[in-house]
């Protein structure tokens, strides 16, 4: 598996990511890193779970700390309290032997990408 964080730090660096295509890259990073810890879930290997569970957390850090607060009022808040929702859930994966909790996380993460992709990137500012 590629590792989401690098892939977006590589491309961040060799090409102008708009705001909109920085958090669409990170949310796809996240529902990968996702679906990686649960397969690894299914075939038992506790490793290769905990290093997808690490990774989604810091995509989800990235996110959260790419809020900006004061311009986003009460949905960046909204956002701010989803994403310690979601780390806070998935750092209890390691206790949980069912998928249940990756799964929650699944569903929030397809949701907010859901909803990101009904936004119009055209009148988005053109560089992060």
């Amino acid at each position: 598996m590629s590792n989401p964080v690098q892939t977006y730090n590589s491309v961040a660096e060799g090409q102008d990511l708009t705001p909109y295509q920085a958090v669409e890259l990170l949310l796809d990073g996240a529902l990968e890193s996702i679906s990686t810890a649960l397969i690894a879930q299914q075939e038992n290997n506790v490793a290769q779970r905990g290093e997808a569970v690490g990774t989604t957390i810091t995509i989800i850090g990235l996110l959260q700390d790419s809020l900006d607060k004061s311009l986003g009022g009460e949905l960046a808040e909204n956002l701010d309290a989803l994403y310690d929702y979601m780390t806070r859930r998935l750092a209890g994966v390691a206790v949980d032997k069912t998928p249940h909790t990756l799964e929650e996380v699944q569903n929030i993460v397809l949701q907010l990408r859901e909803g990101w992709s009904q936004i119009d990137p055209a009148g988005e500012p053109k560089q992060l």
